[in-house]
């Protein structure tokens, strides 16, 4: 691991270890915080892309399942069984089952996936990024798999990014200055980042 990557693991262990602090009362009480800032900024009737929330990542479903409620459509990440790692998306409702990933540590929808293509074509869509950490460039620290990037790399190649707006999702504390943790050139930047205390949005921050 190069020195880069030793900075970014570092500031990734700190946020995990906070985060793993906070009780599930208190994970609640964000989450529901959450849907409020959410259910103010996203049209009801839109499509969503968002994502399971592993343990101690701010929770969405709250907000997913009042969207759902007013005519929304979500679609969920999985990971795709193909030879070079990518995700796929899966229509989701709250009655959909999930199973767990043999490898990493996450839940993931069952159903029939498709590439984020065919979600584009469906029209305007808001995707909903984990995230552990985004500075107030718009710089977004993912977990380390590198799924995201990759998946706007390639978005990016074929002209399609002006289809998708992308919004990161954060707990408090989790917005930081530039510097904080170092940036390469594959690390995707989002417009916005959300976090249980409002709607940031970042563009002009860049």
């Amino acid at each position: 691991m190069g020195e880069i990557g030793a900075a970014k693991r570092q500031v990734r262990g700190r946020v995990r270890d906070a985060r793993r602090a906070v009780s599930a009362e208190a994970r609640r009480r964000l989450g529901d915080a959450l849907a409020r800032v959410l259910e103010e900024h996203v049209p009801a009737g839109s499509h969503v892309a968002a994502y399971l929330p592993m343990p101690e990542e701010p929770d969405v479903r709250p907000f997913l399942a009042h969207h759902l409620a007013r005519g929304g459509e979500v679609a969920m990440p999985r990971v795709a069984e193909t030879a070079e790692p990518q995700l796929e998306w899966v229509d989701w409702t709250l009655e959909a089952p999930t199973r767990r990933h043999p490898v990493l540590p996450l839940d993931e929808p069952e159903g029939p996936g498709r590439e984020i293509e065919w979600l584009l074509d469906q029209g305007p869509l808001l995707m909903l990024l984990p995230a552990l950490a985004v500075d107030t460039r718009g710089h977004r620290l993912g977990q380390g798999g590198g799924y995201y990037d990759r998946l706007f790399a390639r978005l990016d190649a074929a002209g399609r990014l002006p289809g998708v707006v992308a919004w990161a999702v954060v707990g408090p504390g989790e917005v930081l200055e530039p510097g904080t943790f170092p940036v390469e050139d594959h690390d995707l930047q989002v417009e916005a980042v959300v976090t249980p205390e409002g709607l940031r949005r970042l563009s002009s921050e860049r």
